[in-house]
């Protein structure tokens, strides 16, 4: 029997998949749970307009944030954290803090799952930070202040 799977499900596939299954197994199982519905013509269609769209919206998500990476390339991002006399930070610089930094100054959301750091920042100076999306990458310097 032909199934749209409505959640993930384990050891058969992932949401909005169709998958053919077993009768017993989709009559006792997935349908009471809720977890699947019988795949008709008109369903599936459905199910492949909704993918292209999504398909067409990540993408579209995609090129914006690329857009967004090209404006800070070759940028410089400061960021005011308390330190100790010797330059070493009282707590680590995290994503989300760079990503607060980027919003202040220039104005851009850069999402954090984008930031990546080589290593901790946890002393006061110029750091190197990548921003990645699936297709660019893009170095940004962060500049690392400190605050007594």
């Amino acid at each position: 029997m032909k199934v749209i799977l409505l959640k993930d499900v384990r050891a058969i596939g992932q949401h909005g998949e169709v998958k053919n299954v077993a009768d017993g197994y989709a009559i006792n199982f997935l349908f009471p749970q809720k977890l699947a519905e019988p795949a008709t013509d008109e369903k599936i269609k459905q199910v492949e307009a909704q993918k292209q769209s999504h398909e067409a919206e990540l993408q579209k998500h995609e090129q914006e944030l690329v857009a967004k990476m090209m404006q800070l390339k070759g940028k410089r991002v400061a960021l005011s954290v308390r330190a100790t006399e010797k330059g070493g930070l009282f707590k680590a610089v995290a994503a989300k803090d760079i990503v607060r930094a980027i919003k202040a100054e220039h104005d851009l959301d850069i999402p954090e799952e984008s930031i990546h750091l080589p290593e901790h920042i946890k002393t006061v100076g110029e750091h190197s930070v990548i921003l990645k999306s699936k297709t660019q990458k893009v170095e940004l310097a962060v500049f690392v202040v400190a605050t007594l």
